[in-house]
C-alpha cells in the first residue's frame, strides 16, 4: 500500500500531506455538456445559492428544455452548526402530489471528531422509513478509510484511501463488505492540482473511465471531462462546465 503507517513515536506535524489546491471563487453553476467540443449544454446541473457568510445555502437543479428554465427538479437546503461545520443536508424532490410541490426524499447529517474532521455520515430517508451511514477513520490527520453501513448496522463496504510519499492523496479502492475488490481510481496532479483520475475494475482489472480536469487562472476547477471506455457500461461520457460568480 502507498500510505505511510506512523509508529507511535512519530508526531500529526512529521506526517506529509498535501491538500489539492483549490481556488477562491464562488460557484454559480454547473453546465452538463455531451462533450468536449459542444458549444450548447444539455442541461443544468447544480445551482447555488449563499448564505450571509457566504456558505453554500442551496443548491438545485433546474428543468432545463431548450435553453429555457422551466421548473426546479430538485433542492438541497444546508445546516451549518454553531463551529459553522456543515451539520446537516436536507433533499427535497419535485412532486405534483405533495401541497407545497415538493417532497422529502433524503436528509444527511454529519458529526465531527474534535479535531473538527469528519467522523460520521448519517443518511435518513424518510419516506420509505429506513437509513444508512458512514465511518470516516483517519491515519493521523489523513482519511484513510470510510466505512458503509446499511439500517440493519452490518457493513455493507468500504473504501480505503492511499497516499504518496509526498502526501497526496493517490488511491482510493472500492471493497465490498467480503474484501472483495469492485474498483479502484488512480489520482494524478500537476502542480497541486488533480488532473486526471483513472478508473479501473476490480474484477478485470479494466480502464473503464478517464476523468480529465482544467482549472482557470485562479485554481478554480473549469471543465471536468469524463470519458467512458467500457464498451459495456451502461454509464455515459459527458463534461461538466463550471461557472462562478464575478468577484
Amino acid at each position: 500500500m502507498l500510505f505511510l503507517l506512523l509508529s507511535s513515536c512519530e508526531k500529526e506535524s512529521d506526517l506529509p500531506f498535501h491538500d489539492v489546491l483549490q481556488g477562491k471563487g464562488i460557484l454559480q453553476r454547473v453546465l452538463l455538456f455531451s462533450d468536449i467540443d459542444s458549444e450548447t449544454p444539455l442541461g443544468i446541473s447544480e445551482e447555488y445559492e449563499y448564505d450571509d457568510d457566504e456558505r453554500v445555502s442551496r443548491v438545485s437543479s433546474p428543468l432545463y428544455e431548450d435553453g429555457e428554465v422551466l421548473g426546479t427538479i430538485w433542492y438541497d437546503l444546508y445546516e451549518y452548526n454553531s463551529l459553522g461545520q456543515l451539520s446537516a443536508i436536507k433533499n427535497f424532490n419535485a412532486n405534483s402530489n405533495a401541497p407545497s410541490g415538493f417532497i422529502n426524499l433524503k436528509n444527511t447529517t454529519y458529526t465531527y471528531t474534535s479535531a473538527g474532521k469528519r467522523k460520521i455520515e448519517h443518511i435518513e430517508y424518510p419516506q420509505i422509513n429506513s437509513s444508512e451511514y458512514y465511518l470516516y477513520k483517519y491515519d493521523q490527520n489523513r482519511l484513510v478509510r470510510v466505512e458503509h453501513y446499511g439500517s440493519t448496522d452490518q457493513l455493507e463496504s468500504y473504501v480505503e484511501r492511499e497516499y504518496d510519499e509526498e502526501g497526496y492523496f493517490v488511491r482510493e479502492s472500492n471493497y465490498a463488505y467480503d474484501n472483495q475488490l469492485l474498483s479502484y481510481t488512480k489520482h494524478q496532479y500537476t502542480g497541486g492540482l488533480n488532473t486526471r483520475s483513472d478508473v479501473y475494475s476490480g474484477s478485470r482489472n479494466e480502464h473503464i473511465r478517464q476523468i480529465l480536469k482544467t482549472y482557470d487562472d485562479n485554481f478554480n476547477l473549469s471543465v471536468l471531462d469524463s470519458k467512458e471506455l467500457s464498451p459495456v457500461s451502461s454509464m455515459m461520457s459527458y463534461v461538466l462546465r463550471y461557472e462562478y460568480m464575478d468577484e
